[in-house]
């Protein structure tokens, strides 16, 4: 019989927000998300196993979108008599206020959610309508979901910014120049750590805007650091540098299997790397192309 106790998913604070290390990605709810997907959309009794074992495993959030198909919808019927928090995202381009309104009808909840726009593009014209929501207790904290760099250079001068997410992974150093001086209770919550699943996969995939040879070449480096650092393998390793990165408060990732899960909030349980050996990572693996680091560009 399956071990149902498990790791327990550290939790990290910024200020008095408090969320666990991992955070639950629900775009696998809406539809078969992921370019190392295999499994294809877990059924509802399926999603119902996983949030209950992601509450028993010290979850504390889950995230999804109105862009994510019926995940909301079909995260409001599983989480009746669970414990977990939800952050959201305004659709793109959509007006806040009915935005959230939808959100907030298809999960069943009125307890106050943390909201984002999903888009940086959004922010001029649905900033302040984002903010009244802290002001109304519709939202316990709103944020930017950004795409780049100087997307996020942008958002940080919003005002009552509290949350930032964005794709980074250890082969992404675009960012490291931007969190230089933050301020400490900004949450940032960092998606894609296996790059769509390009890192898991490693040589069994193509990978975007990369030779092959490139490639085998990134993750022979991988591995070959990985076996140094001590880590389980690649994935590991990918996860263990992510929350190595002081400003990372949080990493979301997704499943189509219980089984996932678990295996996810067992590495993110793990301590992350040091400093000298992520900096020894950052100065062995290679400057790679935005084209690949970015996957808005792969179909480019």
């Amino acid at each position: 019989m399956k071990d149902q106790a498990g790791p327990v998913v550290p939790v990290r604070a910024r200020g008095a927000y408090r969320q666990s290390a991992l955070v639950l990605g629900t775009a696998q709810l809406g539809g078969a998300y992921g370019i190392a997907n295999r499994t294809g959309v877990p059924d509802d009794n399926a999603a119902v196993r996983m949030l209950t074992a992601a509450q028993e495993l010290g979850v504390t959030h889950v995230d999804t979108a109105r862009a994510y198909g019926d995940s909301e919808r079909r995260l409001g019927a599983a989480l009746p008599g669970l414990d977990l928090a939800v952050i959201t995202k305004i659709g793109p381009g959509a007006p806040v206020r009915e935005s959230l309104a939808a959100s907030r009808q298809a999960l069943g909840l009125t307890a106050p959610l943390t909201v984002l726009l999903h888009r940086a593009a959004d922010a001029e014209a649905g900033w302040s309508d984002l903010r009244r929501c802290l002001e109304t207790g519709e939202a316990d904290r709103v944020g930017v979901s950004v795409q780049s760099p100087d997307e996020l250079r942008r958002v940080l001068t919003l005002p009552d910014l509290g949350y930032v997410q964005l794709p980074c992974n250890i082969l992404d150093k675009r960012w490291l120049a931007v969190f230089t001086n933050i301020p400490d209770d900004l949450v940032v919550t960092v998606r894609s750590a296996y790059l769509q699943g390009l890192l898991a996969a490693g040589r069994e995939v193509a990978w975007p805007h990369l030779p092959d040879a490139e490639r085998d070449r990134v993750v022979a480096t991988l591995d070959r650091l990985a076996v140094e650092f001590g880590r389980e393998d690649r994935t590991d390793l990918c996860l263990a540098y992510l929350l190595s990165l002081p400003w990372v408060t949080s990493l979301v990732v997704g499943a189509e299997t219980e089984e996932q899960l678990r295996r996810n909030a067992d590495l993110i349980s793990r301590k992350p790397l040091t400093d000298a050996e992520r900096e020894q990572a950052l100065a062995e693996l290679p400057e790679l192309p935005v084209e690949l680091l970015d996957p808005s560009r792969w179909n480019a």
